[in-house]
Formats: C-alpha cells, sequence, structure tokens
C-alpha cells in the first residue's frame, strides 16, 4: 500500500475473521484514522490498546475523559460474550458518570450506531477482538454515502447502480496495483484538484461505461483527472450533471481551477473508443452493462443468449482496448463481470466463459476474482484486475 505511506506489510497482518484484519501499521492514529474517509469497504477501523484480559474500568480511567461519556463494548471475537452486561458491570465499577449503548448487531454496535453516537471522537467503543481490546478511532460516514448514493440529481435503475463504496474500491484496486508496481517512483504533482490529496500516481481514471458516473465520481473525490464515455446520450448528461453537484457540493471550493481536459465526458461506444488519444498513464475502471435488473433467476432457455452476448461484449471492448491504446499507457484494468444465478442452481460466470480469449488477446490476472453481493441477489458481481502486456 504505498499509497498510503504506512510502511504496510503483507508480514504484517492477520485475518481474524471474514470480515476483521489486523494490520500493524507504523503510523499515528490520526492518520489511520483518515484510512476511513479514502477506503470504500472499510467500516471501523480500531487501534489495539491492550490484551484481552486487561481491565475494562481501569482502561476507561486511563482516557481521564470530562464528564458523561456514551459508553459501548462490540464483541469480535469467536465466542459469544454478553457485551450489554459487561458494560453495565464497567458502568458500576466506573467512578465516572456513564451512559450505556447496547449493540444491536449481534452484541456489536452497528456502524449507523457507532456514527449516530460519534464513537470514535467524543464518546468510547471498545471492541473485542480474539488478539486484544481494540478502541474505536474511525467508522464510515453514513450520512456521506448516503448522499452519494441517492442524494445527486441524476440516476438510472437500469444503467448507474455500481454502489458509490464499491466504485471507490474499485479505484483503490487499480491505482494500489499501479503503486504497488511502481512504488520507490518519485512523487509528482497532479495537474487536477483533489478532493482528498491521497494518492501519489498522476493517473487519469478511465470508464468507457460511465453511466450516472459513480465510479468517476469517486475518482475526483480521491484527486484523480477522469476521462467518461457511454454510449447513451442521457448516461453521458447523467454525469455531467453528477459531476457539477459533486463539485459544487463537496470540499472543492473553486471550481475552476479544474483544467477541463482532465475531465472529458463524451459519447462513444466503447468497443470503438479511440485509446491512443490518450497520451497520459491511465487505468480502466469501469463496469459494463450487466443487464437488465432481474428479481427471477436466469432460466436456462434464457442461458445461451445472454452468455454468448455478455462475452461478445467484454471481448470486443477489452480488444479494442488492447488494440488502440498504446501498451504502455494503461496501467491496469478493474472490470466488473456479471455472475448470475440460475434456476437450477447453478451459475453463469461471464468471467470464466471469457477468461480464455482474454489470455490470448493479451491480458493476465494475478489473482481470482471478487465476489461482491448479497445472497438473495440474482445478479452478483465478479470484480476482476486485468494488466495489458506489452506483447502477446
Amino acid at each position: 500500500m504505498a499509497n498510503f505511506d504506512f510502511g504496510f506489510s503483507t508480514t504484517n497482518n492477520s485475518i481474524l475473521a471474514d470480515d476483521i484484519l489486523e494490520i500493524k501499521l507504523n503510523a499515528p492514529a490520526e492518520k489511520i484514522a483518515d484510512l476511513i474517509n479514502i477506503l470504500g469497504g472499510t467500516v471501523k477501523i480500531f487501534q489495539k490498546i491492550a490484551l484481552r484480559e486487561a481491565n475494562i474500568v481501569e482502561l476507561l480511567e486511563r482516557e481521564n475523559l470530562p464528564g458523561k461519556i456514551v459508553f459501548a463494548i462490540s464483541n469480535y471475537q469467536k465466542e459469544k460474550t454478553d457485551t450489554f452486561k459487561l458494560a453495565l458491570s464497567t458502568k458500576r465499577s466506573y467512578p465516572g458518570s456513564m451512559r450505556i449503548v447496547d449493540g444491536k448487531d449481534s452484541g456489536k454496535l452497528s456502524s449507523a450506531q457507532s456514527f449516530q453516537y460519534e464513537m470514535d471522537r467524543k464518546n468510547v467503543e471498545y471492541g473485542l477482538f480474539d488478539t486484544g481490546i481494540g478502541k474505536l478511532i474511525a467508522v464510515q460516514n453514513i450520512a456521506l454515502w448516503s448522499e452519494k448514493d441517492y442524494g445527486k440529481p441524476r440516476s438510472d435503475a437500469t444503467s448507474g447502480m455500481l454502489p458509490p463504496k464499491l466504485a471507490r474500491m474499485m479505484v483503490n484496486l487499480a491505482v494500489s496495483q499501479v503503486e504497488s508496481r511502481e512504488s520507490g517512483a518519485p512523487s509528482e504533482k497532479r495537474d487536477t484538484v483533489p478532493l482528498h490529496p491521497t494518492h501519489h500516481t498522476p493517473l487519469l481514471v478511465v470508464d468507457p461505461f460511465c453511466g450516472s458516473g459513480n465510479v468517476l465520481l469517486e475518482a475526483i473525490s480521491l484527486g484523480f483527472g477522469i476521462i467518461g464515455s457511454d454510449i447513451s446520450e442521457k448516461a453521458v448528461e447523467d454525469t455531467k450533471a453528477n459531476i457539477k453537484w459533486l463539485i459544487s457540493k463537496f470540499e472543492c471550493q473553486n471550481p475552476k481551477q479544474i483544467p477541463n481536459q482532465k475531465f472529458q465526458i463524451s459519447k462513444q461506444d466503447a468497443t470503438r473508443f479511440d485509446f491512443s488519444k490518450i497520451k497520459q498513464d491511465f487505468v480502466v475502471v469501469t463496469e459494463p452493462y450487466l443487464g437488465k435488473p432481474r428479481k427471477s433467476k436466469l432460466r436456462i432457455e434464457e442461458e445461451k443468449e445472454i452468455r454468448e452476448e455478455s462475452v461478445k461484449l467484454y471481448a470486443d471492448f477489452l480488444l479494442n482496448l488492447k488494440l488502440t491504446a498504446n501498451s504502455q499507457k494503461p496501467k491496469a484494468v478493474v472490470i466488473v463481470f456479471p455472475l448470475f444465478e440460475l434456476a437450477n442452481g447453478k451459475q453463469l460466470s461471464i468471467w470464466e466463459n471469457c477468461v480464455d480469449t482474454l489470455h490470448k488477446i493479451g491480458y493476465t490476472t494475478d489473482s481470482q476474482p471478487l465476489i461482491y453481493g448479497r445472497d438473495y441477489q440474482v445478479v452478483k458481481r465478479q470484480i476482476v484486475t486485468l494488466k495489458l502486456t506489452a506483447e502477446s
């Protein structure tokens, strides 16, 4: 993670559960807490402060907090713990004034509760982990993400459904791929106005299936210049309106400083887009059309047609990128492939149907697809990171 300069190493982390990662970082807590404003999928960040057997009352007394506090304990251990009972016991022994908040999410506070009660700033939430006790130092700003999801002026239920959090994760994933390969390279000053100036690499983020612009909005928020296009004129206008809204509503105080050429949005067919016109290093972050919204699983008689249409779209687009782009300019491709649930209980993975063709075209991937979706969703997402080789 060279983009954060935290000295992160793959040898300094432990996976405690499917949704819990423990990382040893050499950085001030304030800087680590600010990660919550950069990452998309991280819900909470705790700082380990003691071993599991430590006395919670003594830990609270060391905080030396003035006045009445709101206090909560969240359990992230494998072993079940009655956190409300433990918090009440703490309250009885704590010399100061305290209000207990009971977690609504299986013995732990939900992110909405932690955000509502400002547990990361004004109050105290301790997390019980198998490896120790942590203090909450950052929680996801659910109000901000909700505003980005539902507050923007333009949206389209058929073409702009990529969640902003996922769009943010995908941009970070693409850029981290580049920066991990180029770690140690000197930073260069970016010629755009960043809302969150975090990354070092001067890249453009390109989305050739921009829909209502969620990928591009998150790229702007991270300080990157963008190029977006879509075959739909409505999508292009929606994206332009949403970018204007983002810049006016959030932290950029002087939109006139942003060079127009770094925010190009146009009507284009992604399978015919001339990527050779992009003279700067760039990453492609995109979600092509996944098909119409579905409430029922794919029937057997629908499978062949959807497979053929989807495979053709992805192959045509990625072949066009290979043929038209300077092979040194596209540094990474992070792209969503649809994963359809079938009526017979199986799944249709468009990625699996494309992978051999894409390898022949000249793409490689270093990892397995990441699956994003809830159990009940008929169409899930497989997020794939590709690298275009110079020679194929």
